[in-house]
C-alpha cells in the first residue's frame, strides 16, 4: 500500500506545528508566547532533506541492532539461568555428600563452641 502518505502528513502537521515562534526568556527557559526580554529562536531544521532521510535511515538500523543486542542478552541470560549461582554467602551444603572411605582416620580436634569470638593476632618476629 501506499505508506508513504502518512509520512508527508506528518511531515506537514510537524511544520505547521514547529512554525510558531519560540521565545527564550530569562533564566534559560522558554515559552511560545511573547514574554518581557524574550528573544525569538530559529527552531527551523537547517539540514537537507537527503541529511534527515539519511539520520532516519541510521536511527533504524540503530533500532534494529538495539533489538537485536537485546534478543541476544535475553538468549545468553536464559543460557546461564540454567546454571543455578550461589544463593546466600552462608555455609552451603553439598548436594550430594562423597562416601568417606572406611580406612581414613577422621580428625581428633574438638570442635570450636559457636559462641568464640575469633581474635587475630599480628606476630611480634615475623619470619622473612
Amino acid at each position: 500500500m501506499k505508506h508513504w502518505i502518512p509520512a508527508v502528513v506528518l511531515a506537514c502537521a510537524s511544520a505547521a506545528v514547529s512554525a510558531a515562534p519560540v521565545y527564550r526568556c530569562g533564566g534559560g527557559t522558554y515559552s511560545q508566547t511573547p514574554c518581557p526580554g524574550g528573544t525569538v529562536v530559529d527552531t527551523t531544521d537547517p539540514r537537507s532533506a537527503a541529511q534527515r532521510a539519511e539520520a532516519r535511515r541510521a536511527a533504524a538500523a540503530e533500532k534494529r541492532r538495539a533489538r537485536d543486542m537485546e534478543r541476544e542478552r535475553r538468549a545468553q541470560e536464559k543460557r546461564s539461568a540454567k546454571k543455578p549461582a550461589i544463593a546466600s554467602l552462608g555455609p552451603q551444603r553439598a548436594a550430594s555428600a562423597p562416601a568417606r572411605a572406611a580406612s581414613k582416620p577422621t580428625s581428633r580436634k574438638k570442635p570450636k563452641p559457636q559462641g568464640e569470638v575469633f581474635t587475630a593476632v599480628v606476630p611480634k618476629n615475623p619470619k622473612p
